[in-house]
């Protein structure tokens, strides 16, 4: 079978995992490379032509934005076949999103995202240029499926088995220094660890509220009320009435501003470390969750640093 390469450009180490898990789930023998900034990534795409470039938006030193219309500028002089271009960010405002297209972007996709939405997205850039190997690989997973277990799953959900963007959901907490420490060693974040997790040893009391935060996950947003937070973690009781509670260890993004400066908004990755409903009846819908902090990008840091004297 044909082998693929790939191009995964992110400053987050824990995104750069998330997608080359993904990716490799589907693609056992795959070649990939990484890149934490556009000004690395330039030299590899000088190296290598790839099949799909999957590339963050914000990154310090060069933007995937102005990597996009660099590689385009790149392909056009040397009139050579265009790479397949995903912009993989949170940034979603329609701006942002019409001036992708305008610089090339083949697709793009928000943060966070579950493995299944990055797959379909994946597939589609493919069928471009490997129309055949695709539909062999859906072909192989249809045919893999159980004719007796009459489940009525589809390739889409056969193609994410066994990834990380469908945890079980639990109600209490496990041991954070399990499975939570390892998606973070070896990034920024895990070298800013306070040795109270915010809300776990050290809960804010029931009455006590740093103010209101949005969080969103692949699969719905939530309303809350910050509890406490520090450089690595935070207490969020947020409302499910309107949909599900998230589960442990999926993806959330939390939005933080300083009140000083409203407008500087930093859209940081995060991640379930556990979830504590606040009665005990199938009728709750309030939940305190914990969440840590996987963000490796220098200025959701500054600000979140900002916010975080703020309102300690």
């Amino acid at each position: 079978m044909q082998k693929l390469s790939f191009l995964v450009v992110d400053d987050a180490s824990f995104i750069r995992d998330l997608v080359k898990r993904t990716l490799k789930s589907q693609f056992a023998q795959c070649h990939i490379d990484e890149s934490i900034n556009g000004r690395k990534a330039q030299s590899q795409l000088k190296k290598r032509q790839y099949d799909l470039v999957l590339c963050d938006w914000e990154m310090p030193e060069m933007s995937g934005l102005e990597l996009l219309q660099w590689l385009r500028e790149y392909e056009t002089e040397r009139e050579i076949k265009k790479t397949p271009f995903m912009m993989v960010t949170s940034r979603g405002d329609k701006s942002h999103v019409v001036e992708a297209v305008q610089s090339g972007v083949s697709d793009y996709i928000g943060k966070p995202f579950s493995s299944e939405q990055l797959l379909k997205k994946v597939f589609k850039l493919l069928s471009v240029n490997h129309r055949e190997l695709i539909r062999a690989i859906l072909k192989g997973s249809a045919a893999m499926r159980a004719p007796t277990t009459g489940t009525g799953n589809d390739s889409a959900s056969l193609l994410t088995a066994k990834t990380v963007s469908a945890p079980k959901q639990v109600s209490q907490s496990s041991d954070t220094g399990g499975s939570a420490s390892l998606l973070t060693a070896g990034s920024v974040s895990s070298k800013l660890v306070n040795q109270n997790s915010a809300g776990e040893q050290r809960t804010a009391s029931p009455k006590a509220s740093l103010g209101k935060v949005s969080l969103r996950s692949p699969k719905a947003q939530w309303q809350g009320m910050l509890r406490d937070i520090n450089l690595t973690d935070a207490a969020v009781m947020i409302d499910f009435s309107e949909s599900s509670p998230p589960g442990v260890l999926e993806q959330v993004v939390i939005d933080i501003a300083p009140k000083k400066d409203p407008d500087a908004v930093a859209r940081i990755n995060t991640f379930v470390t556990s979830i504590v409903l606040q009665e005990k009846n199938l009728e709750c819908s309030r939940a305190l969750i914990n969440i840590h902090i996987v963000d490796d990008d220098p200025d959701k840091l500054d600000t979140l640093s900002k916010f975080v004297a703020e309102v300690r």
